[in-house]
């Protein structure tokens, strides 16, 4: 009994696992953002992933289960990729779809991600996202976002695109925020 035990608490609990591949490139399978109003392009700088104890760079945050710790600090799903890359080409694929090409920006974005979750046991997502607009390294706006996707009981998400929903609600909060959309369209022109 525990020849079987063993191995399957290993591999039930992530540890055995090898890294799952990311896919970072953008479809059109998720719904478009929401967004009345569209802003200039500005250019997506520095995201930086910033953990809790016992999460690596690459590994997203295990909530929901009866081991897990309330803090986050249960690592879950280990992805090839570092959480900071694939955040940030979630949200460079969001921000494309609001983004007018035509109009370049004098401003950057940057952003700490405090957080990734996978809840085990509803399949939820969570990105814990602080965005920072800058214009000419002088910050214009901070906002904290918690990105959230409530994942349906029955329906299969992809691992390889896990963060996406997520990223993406992030990022509509981000872009329908008045107080951004008025810095945006009044100081990067």
């Amino acid at each position: 009994m525990k020849k079987v035990l063993i191995p399957l608490v290993f591999t039930l609990s992530g540890c055995a696992m090898s890294p799952q591949q990311y896919d970072l490139t953008t479809t059109s399978a998720y719904p478009p953002i929401q967004s009345t109003k569209n802003i200039p392009e500005i250019k997506l700088k520095n995201i930086d992933y910033q953990p809790p104890i016992g999460i690596s760079p690459n590994t997203i945050s295990s909530t929901g289960c009866l081991p897990c710790h309330a803090d986050g600090s249960t690592p879950g799903f280990l992805f090839a990729e570092k959480i900071s890359d694939i955040v940030k080409a979630e949200i460079n694929n969001a921000l494309k779809e609001v983004e007018l090409s035509s109009q370049k920006s004098s401003c950057t974005l940057n952003a700490i991600i405090h957080s990734a979750k996978f809840n085990v046991m509803t399949g939820n997502t969570n990105v814990d996202i602080t965005y920072t607009l800058s214009n000419k390294e002088q910050d214009i706006f901070k906002k904290r976002i918690d990105g959230f996707h409530d994942h349906s009981l029955f329906s299969l998400q992809k691992v390889n695109r896990m963060l996406a929903f997520a990223s993406r609600d992030s990022v509509t909060q981000l872009v329908t925020n008045n107080d951004f959309l008025n810095i945006v369209n009044s100081q990067c022109k």
